[in-house]
């Protein structure tokens, strides 16, 4: 078989501390750093179809922040960056929607500035659920943070439109897209539909996980973004970011020594199912 190296595009990043305290930051684990073959399945043909939530207070490709800890001045803290797919309300809490590899229940989540620096002076949400680390889990990069401040400025796409996520997905246009914060939107065409990633998490733990492909350029604090396609006249949300193959990851998406791009991303039908598993009480249209 041909196995091939997938890298999960948590960025890592100095903290921003303002002229207050000075913070020490040290690299942040690489969770899951898997070498990952994707094994296509036979694609199947569906109807398209799609929910809106009833309110999504962080749009998405929105950026975010990730520390296990709170910061406390003076100490060593391991600090990532990830995008936000979408977000949406249950009565009146809110969740956003990112990759699982992003974090884990329990990880602090605070607002990034200008893409590089973190706002530690207050955190906006905590991880709630991360589907690879999960007991139950349904063998998918997806976690949910629960937010607890909407309100707070955050950094965002300049450009925003309607919140429409896929509940079923049938033939995808020639070219779908992504947004993250690194890199903000590069499109591509799609490769595999749907298939088995087969990942090495950091402890060498194999993990399989529900994926799809396309080539398109994605780079560290990518990861979680939405992956979204034009669909019946409107920018459906089809997945969200996951890993990269990309041959050059040091070169910028449009160097053409980057050499051929490959991103993996999570099927947003298979999020909504785990979605409505651990949310029931999400609100959509």
């Amino acid at each position: 078989m041909n196995i091939r190296v997938w890298a999960g595009l948590v960025a890592l990043t100095t903290a921003g501390v303002g002229s207050l305290i000075a913070w020490s930051v040290e690299d942040q684990r690489q969770h899951p750093t898997p070498i990952a073959e994707v094994i296509a399945a036979a694609p199947t043909q569906v109807p398209t179809e799609f929910r809106a939530p009833t309110a999504s207070p962080w749009v998405p490709g929105t950026a975010v922040t990730i520390t296990k800890t709170l910061p406390e001045p003076g100490e060593t803290i391991q600090v990532g960056q990830c995008t936000i797919a979408y977000s949406f309300t249950a009565h009146d809490r809110t969740f956003a929607v990112t990759a699982s590899h992003c974090g884990v229940p329990g990880d602090h989540v605070w607002a990034t500035v200008d893409g590089v620096e973190a706002d530690f002076s207050a955190p906006v949400g905590q991880f709630l659920y991360s589907d690879l680390y999960d007991e139950a889990s349904s063998r998918l990069d997806v976690g949910i943070i629960e937010v607890s401040n909407p309100w707070h400025p955050m950094m965002t796409p300049a450009t925003t439109v309607p919140t429409v996520v896929a509940e079923m997905v049938g033939e995808l246009p020639e070219t779908i897209c992504k947004y993250g914060m690194t890199t903000g939107e590069t499109c591509g065409p799609p490769i595999n539909p749907t298939g088995v990633e087969i990942l090495a998490d950091h402890n060498g733990v194999e993990l399989r996980a529900v994926a799809a492909t396309a080539a398109v350029c994605a780079r560290a604090g990518d990861s979680g973004g939405p992956v979204y396609a034009e669909l019946d006249g409107q920018r459906v949300i089809i997945g969200l970011v996951s890993g990269t193959r990309d041959a050059a990851q040091e070169h910028s998406c449009a160097d053409p020594e980057a050499g051929p791009m490959t991103m993996s991303y999570t099927s947003m039908p298979a999020i909504q199912t785990v979605i409505d598993r651990v949310i029931p009480e999400a609100e959509y249209q």
